[in-house]
């Protein structure tokens, strides 16, 4: 705790030295020694006033002790999600009997951005105030908050009492994951359709036994239960669906050009979305899902699935984050097999490069010995601009044939994989997401998984 001069304690000991000043110029410019009294009755009242002044000053600052009969307790969510705006609550009681002017600010983390503060209020005798600021999260990790800053007025506003208020608060800030847990309420087929995935209908043909129905037209007649059309006198079909309990992991690639920014968020982040939308439709779909991060920081998680299976995945990269490390592909590739013996799909998320040519296909025929590889580009949305782009001047020109030049290595490495049949998803940050979920659906749908 500790007591700082007010603005008023700072104008009022202004006016008291400029009336010194003025009295003491006064004096010595005036040559008539007959006024002596009356400068000499001008210095007692100055003096007099000045001790009044103090003792006035003493009985304020005692009187602020009062601020230790104030209370606060702030509320905040649990989580955050990355780039969303939520609202923290400040409940402040005043035990004491004056009426407490405060000014007050909260001692947020760095990894957020807030509005609405510091703010000035009035709490009265034995009242309580409780006020909302909105915060935004930027940054994924632990958020710590401190303590309230508070500065309470006293009862003459010639200081304030510094105190803090309380506890300290430690959350979590996800990926942003809300708009996906917005889908809980949804079947499979309509959470699919939400998300703007393509859904196959699987009405005829699948791998696992899903229900019986209605004949439909459309359906063939291999699809009829006889014995169950024979018992509700009329035609039903069985119906399929895509076989579950799958294995679904993910390689994040946390290296330095994943940190390319696209928009307001990087690549790994697009990347880390991507991954966990396709996750959510997985394990909606019946299959397990893990990932390993490489690249500055690994980390590995097997396969999990269930109900606290998402919980499970959001616990365990919300604080990952990309490096300035170089990617290893082939090394990462490498340590999955040792990790994981299972058949299963993997995906590797990462932002290639010409010169990652070989290492990638290293880690690729490494992979497929024994599991479905999928490999997840993102793509640059500069290149899909710079087919529009227009050319007036020498500068742009060397920018146009450069990115034409990046554009024909990067087809040269696709084609590659595509001449060894290896599943390619190649979109920008914003398309990515629901192109690795239509992909996964597809190979799904085609029974590869």
């Amino acid at each position: 705790m500790t007591l700082i001069p007010d603005q008023r304690l700072l104008r009022s000991t202004l006016i008291l030295v400029i009336l010194a000043i003025v009295v003491a110029l006064s004096r010595l410019l005036t040559d008539n020694y007959s006024q002596e009294n009356f400068w000499e009755w001008i210095a007692y009242a100055w003096w007099a006033g000045l001790a009044f002044f103090v003792m006035v000053l003493g009985i304020d600052g005692l009187f602020s002790g009062t601020a230790f009969k104030l209370t606060c307790k702030r509320s905040l969510p649990t989580t955050f999600s990355l780039g969303s705006t939520n609202r923290v609550s400040l409940h402040f009681t005043n035990s004491s009997r004056h009426n407490l002017r405060i000014t007050y600010t909260d001692l947020y983390p760095n990894r957020v951005k807030i509005s609405g503060l510091p703010r000035t209020e009035t709490i009265y005798a034995g009242g309580t105030l409780t006020t909302q600021y909105k915060i935004t999260a930027t940054q994924r990790g632990e958020a710590h908050f401190g303590q309230v800053e508070v500065l309470v007025q006293s009862p003459f506003r010639f200081w304030q009492r510094k105190i803090r208020l309380a506890q300290e608060q430690t959350t979590k800030i996800y990926p942003n994951y809300m708009a996906i847990s917005k889908l809980n309420f949804l079947n499979y087929e309509q959470k699919l359709s939400h998300i703007g995935a393509h859904v196959n209908q699987r009405l005829g043909l699948g791998l696992d036994f899903k229900q019986l129905r209605e004949f439909q037209h459309g359906d063939e007649l291999r699809q009829i239960d006889w014995k169950a059309s024979s018992r509700q006198h009329k035609l039903i079909s069985r119906e399929y669906q895509d076989e579950r309990d799958q294995e679904i992991l993910f390689m994040l690639d946390s290296g330095r050009r994943m940190r390319t920014k696209d928009g307001d968020l990087s690549h790994f982040d697009h990347g880390l979305n991507a991954m966990l939308l396709t996750a959510y439709v997985a394990l909606s779909a019946g299959d397990a899902v893990g990932f390993m991060s490489f690249a500055g920081q690994e980390r590995w998680l097997p396969p999990v699935k269930g109900k606290n299976a998402m919980s499970t995945l959001l616990n365990n990269l919300y604080d990952i984050h990309s490096s300035a490390s170089a990617s290893d592909l082939s090394k990462a590739a490498e340590s999955l097999m040792l990790r994981h013996q299972k058949r299963a799909l993997v995906v590797i998320l990462t932002n290639p490069r010409d010169d990652d040519y070989d290492d990638l296909l290293r880690a690729v025929e490494t992979l497929r010995t024994k599991h479905i590889v999928l490999v997840a580009c993102i793509k640059e949305s500069l290149l899909d601009e710079s087919h529009s782009m227009e050319v007036n001047n020498f500068t742009e020109s060397i920018e146009f044939a450069a990115t034409e030049v990046y554009t024909q290595h990067r087809n040269t490495l696709l084609q590659a994989l595509e001449i060894r049949k290896i599943p390619i998803v190649d979109a920008t940050p914003k398309k990515l997401h629901v192109a690795l979920v239509n992909k996964y659906m597809a190979l799904k749908a085609a029974g590869r998984i």
